[in-house]
């Protein structure tokens, strides 16, 4: 009678042992696929970044050339700065405006 107690005993130790072992390896792969994701989602997160400056950049540039063609020889600082401004406004705002644009499309 004891050795079939035993043997017994044994069998549910053995089972618990495989059942903890398939647990422990199911948590270890479900935490690899979060950091995956995590990952993938920081990826996506720095490419639209890098994609809204370029935006931004380009709108910058294009304003900075149209503030540099707004400026008169002889003319006071004031109307100058005030022509350049006005000049680079558009072309900067529309350049944040295609920027946000892009967040929401692509978030």
């Amino acid at each position: 009678m004891a050795s079939g107690l035993g043997g017994l005993l044994a069998t549910g130790q053995t089972t618990k042992k495989q059942a903890t072992a398939g647990l422990l390896e199911s948590a270890r792969l479900e935490a690899q696929q979060d950091i995956a994701q995590q990952q993938l989602e920081m990826q996506k997160e720095a490419g639209i970044q890098q994609a809204q400056g370029t935006i931004v950049g380009i709108g910058g540039a294009i304003g900075a050339k149209a503030a540099a063609g707004a400026i008169t020889k002889g003319a006071t600082f004031s109307a100058n700065a005030g022509a350049a401004i006005t000049a680079a406004a558009t072309p900067v705002g529309w350049a944040i405006a295609a920027a946000l644009l892009f967040r929401k499309i692509f978030d």
